[in-house]
């Protein structure tokens, strides 16, 4: 997230943190991953959204660039989100069958390519 005015971080920023970690979690791969970080800084702060694939739900996609808006007044807050028909559908994936088709269980495990385990934490509504 780009802070032009040097006025610290708020909540917004973490609106954007959520977009990118959603964004890594269905693709596997971080936002701008093709890019080094002075680039990708660059790109941000033109307004160009990190490529998202068309073989996301519609819902996924327009929860993400919501997300990622840069100007921090124009992202939803977590209580707009929350109403987002992304989190709000029970039956069907972010993406295309088969997969993300299965249950998800609320503790999820991650293995980086680097061998480590990160643990994430995640509201998922039950059928």
């Amino acid at each position: 997230v780009v802070n032009l005015r040097n006025q610290g971080y708020g909540l917004a920023a973490d609106i954007w943190s959520l977009g990118c970690t959603v964004l890594e979690m269905l693709t596997r791969k971080p936002p701008y991953f093709d890019l080094e970080g002075m680039q990708a800084i660059f790109r941000i702060g033109r307004g160009e959204p990190p490529p998202i694939p068309e073989s996301l739900s519609k819902d996924a996609r327009d929860f993400i660039l919501q997300c990622l808006q840069v100007n921090p007044s124009k992202r939803p807050t977590a209580a707009q989100l929350s109403d987002h028909p992304f989190l709000r559908r029970r039956s069907s994936s972010a993406l295309s069958p088969p997969v993300l088709t299965h249950h998800v269980d609320p503790v999820l495990k991650i293995n980086s390519p680097k061998g480590k385990t990160a643990v994430a934490v995640a509201r998922v509504p039950r059928s």
